[in-house]
């Protein structure tokens, strides 16, 4: 009877505080199109500037806490660690970029109404702004990678297509 070996558990995953991580573009691109998301379906007819800057903020925290804690969850039942304080906030500050990533488009509705502008067309302002962060953010991760010149325009093309997607969602929306 020949043995069975056993199998060797898989590698824990890799420890949320790492200092050495790099700045997490996929955490900030996801903030960026949470905030946009909820941009292109607010109602310039129904909601002031007040209400959809608040809104805005309110959905954007509860989706960093969320995401976080998930990912906390996460990495606790691969780990096999407890809950505590202290781990949720190490995964919270990790997830800092979702916050970070959000700030173009909640930049964009903010400069527009100091200027005076309507709801309305800084709305649409924020929604271009966040288009063409979502292409930066693809070309830079991109040329962080090394990519060739086609699979660089590849990223992009991608990267454009996400950010008009979102300017659709305006649309049919509205």
């Amino acid at each position: 009877m020949s043995a069975t070996p056993v199998p060797t558990p898989a590698p824990a995953p890799e420890n949320p505080d790492d200092e050495r991580r790099r700045y997490n573009f996929g955490s900030a691109l996801y903030g960026l199109i949470i905030v946009s998301a909820l941009l292109a379906a607010e109602s310039a007819m129904s909601e002031t500037y007040g209400e959809t800057v608040l809104g805005a903020v309110l959905a954007l925290g509860i989706s960093w806490w969320a995401h976080a804690y998930s990912e906390f969850v996460f990495w606790r039942a691969e780990a096999g660690e407890r809950l505590t304080r202290a781990g949720i906030g190490r995964m919270l500050r990790r997830e800092l970029p979702i916050l970070v990533g959000a700030t173009p488009p909640l930049l964009a509705v903010l400069i527009a109404w100091a200027a005076g502008a309507g709801l309305g067309t800084a709305i649409t302002i924020a929604l271009w702004t966040a288009a063409a962060a979502i292409l930066a953010t693809e070309v830079i991760t991109g040329l962080q990678a090394d990519l060739s010149r086609r699979e660089l325009a590849i990223q992009a093309l991608l990267g454009s297509a996400l950010g008009l997607l979102i300017l659709g969602l305006k649309l049919v929306l509205h």
